[in-house]
């Protein structure tokens, strides 16, 4: 199958699970010969000689990577990142919308951080020159593992806790194109409650490139919208918290939706009490 075959299934599988009310499902195909396992012994925080040959990485592949493909692929704008500015930690949420849309959110916050940590499904740990470019520019893979999900949940808990940024995409799944906001999970709201840290809101939306493919699929450039940060309210109980700023969190999100898009937020799912804004506002 070619690419652009691929993309066309993909486009599909996605009408087909929005109809069916399937928001999580993961849409793009995944080869997993080239995926490297997420052991215990994954370095989410480096030390010593790790901690300076990622640096090195960083700063003189990663960056440059990420340049030529903010350039040549996404070309992304930036508005709201004002709204950051005196955050010193938080849980970015975004929705998941293209593979690259991480390297958009770390150019939208590079003025406040130098890096950002990115939350990403397990299949992202991969084999090669690639996989050690999104390990050394901040990723920290889930696992299906619990014991390694114990040192996964400490990991992020010690970066919230030193002044860093961690990307949690709530919507799980990538939805490459994908224009609405979707069903949110829990994690990167519990996350925030836990170490009493804002969630800072991103929204991708979508600008036309005019160019084209033979199958008639435009390339689409990305804008990221940084909204105001969600504080936990020191009134609430966890759970109820959780709840609270996952709730602002989709208002925020499909505010930003019929702003940008000037329509109002609908979905084709055949049960309504399926569709993401009948569960996130009831």
């Amino acid at each position: 199958m070619t690419d652009a075959e691929t993309r066309q299934q993909v486009l599909a599988d996605i009408e087909k699970y929005e109809l069916s009310g399937e928001f999580d499902k993961h849409v793009d195909p995944v080869d997993y010969s080239l995926v490297l396992p997420v052991t215990k012994d994954f370095p989410y925080v480096r030390k010593g000689f790790d901690k300076i040959k990622t640096f090195f990485a960083y700063q003189f592949i990663v960056k440059s990577f990420r340049r030529k493909t903010l350039r040549d692929e996404i070309k992304p704008e930036v508005y709201g990142i004002e709204n950051a500015k005196g955050v010193k930690s938080a849980v970015i949420t975004c929705n998941h919308v293209n593979k690259f849309d991480c390297l958009a959110l770390q150019h939208a916050f590079r003025k406040l951080k130098d890096k950002i940590y990115i939350v990403a499904a397990p299949f992202n740990n991969m084999k090669g020159a690639f996989g050690d470019g999104m390990r050394a520019g901040g990723m920290l893979p889930l696992s299906d593992d619990p014991a390694v999900m114990r040192h996964f949940t400490k990991s992020v808990d010690w970066y919230l806790q030193h002044n860093n940024f961690v990307v949690i995409y709530p919507e799980q799944a990538m939805w490459w194109n994908y224009k609405k906001p979707r069903v949110y999970k829990d994690g990167a709201y519990t996350f925030a409650v836990k170490n009493n840290v804002p969630i800072i809101p991103t929204f991708i939306t979508y600008r036309p490139s005019g160019i084209v493919n033979e199958q008639g699929i435009e390339q689409m450039y990305l804008t990221v919208h940084v909204m105001q940060p969600i504080y936990p309210d020191p009134t609430l109980r966890r759970h109820d918290n959780v709840a609270y700023m996952k709730k602002k969190n989709f208002a925020m999100c499909k505010a930003k939706y019929e702003e940008v898009y000037g329509e109002k937020l609908t979905y084709s799912t055949i049960d309504p009490e399926k569709a993401p804004d009948k569960i996130a506002l009831g």
